[in-house]
């Protein structure tokens, strides 16, 4: 009888072994399954990066040619400087970059100018190139703003972010600017005219002292403890104003008046959400 019992109770265990192979094994095959559709998707982007690999030092180059200079432009010099002057250069001196060159491919993503869109930034390519600017940059972005679309964009899109908002003639910009700085907080200067401050020119040009595991900068008498995730914007309703080499030196200063020919890509791009408000509800929830 103890045989027995004992016989049933392996029998069992085995049983319950099996299914849960067999089980195991199911999920598998459908994972596998599953996967194969993926296989030449992955397989053509391995193709890509390797191929890819070869035109980088070009394509590198000419972006950060197009991050460092061309921000204060509008963008038909932008575009001439990249496509008639820079870009043939780079080929002429046999320096490979891929052919067509686009800065978006390298700098940006679709699902990233998607998300921009959903904060409220234009997708004309004179926008999107100021995305990539104002987020790409080593300096912090001034932005020419005098359609505040800048404004707007940064407003949404640093909201989660516990974003505050200035202006130099508020009396505790000062003491606002410390707590970003030491909280890793986002802070927006609206209104900026010709003349920036100093005071924040050791924020500006991120003069961090080290001492041991603390960083501090200098903001007028205060030692301010230093937060990685601290980000500063700067943005001008004049449409036209004249800054000095120095402020050049200081910030990225970026051009965000709107051309006509990005008006006009601006209003397509509002009569598809309307005419298509389907494609634009699901463009929206595949960015969510």
């Amino acid at each position: 009888q103890v045989k027995f019992e004992a016989g049933s109770a392996e029998e069992r265990e085995l049983q319950e072994r099996a299914d849960l192979m067999e089980r195991r094994l199911t999920a598998a095959s459908k994972l596998i399954a599953g996967l194969s559709s993926e296989r030449e998707r992955w397989t053509s982007d391995m193709e890509k990066l390797h191929s890819s690999r070869e035109f980088l030092v070009g394509d590198c180059l000419l972006a950060s040619a197009f991050l460092s200079y061309t921000g204060a432009f509008s963008f038909d010099f932008r575009t001439n400087m990249m496509v008639n002057t820079w870009e043939p250069d780079v080929r002429e001196k046999q320096i490979p970059c891929i052919e067509p060159y686009r800065l978006e491919t390298l700098l940006t993503s679709e699902v990233e100018t998607a998300k921009w869109a959903s904060e409220g930034l234009p997708q004309d390519e004179l926008s999107i190139q100021n995305g990539i600017l104002t987020t790409r940059s080593s300096r912090y972005p001034l932005c020419i703003d005098p359609q505040q679309q800048a404004v707007s964009w940064i407003k949404k899109k640093e909201s989660k972010s516990s974003l505050k908002v200035c202006t130099f003639n508020d009396s505790d910009f000062l003491k606002h600017l410390e707590i970003c700085v030491n909280l890793g907080f986002s802070y927006l200067f609206e209104g900026v005219d010709e003349y920036i401050d100093p005071i924040i020119d050791p924020v500006l040009e991120k003069n961090i002292v080290r001492n041991g595991a603390s960083r501090t900068v200098k903001i007028g008498d205060k030692d301010v403890e230093w937060d990685d995730s601290f980000r500063l914007y700067l943005t001008s309703k004049l449409a036209n104003p004249h800054y000095g080499p120095e402020t050049f030196g200081k910030v990225m200063i970026i051009n965000y008046s709107v051309t006509l020919q990005g008006l006009e890509d601006q209003l397509l791009n509002e009569t598809v959400k309307v005419e298509r408000a389907d494609l634009a509800e699901q463009q929206a929830a595949l960015v969510e």
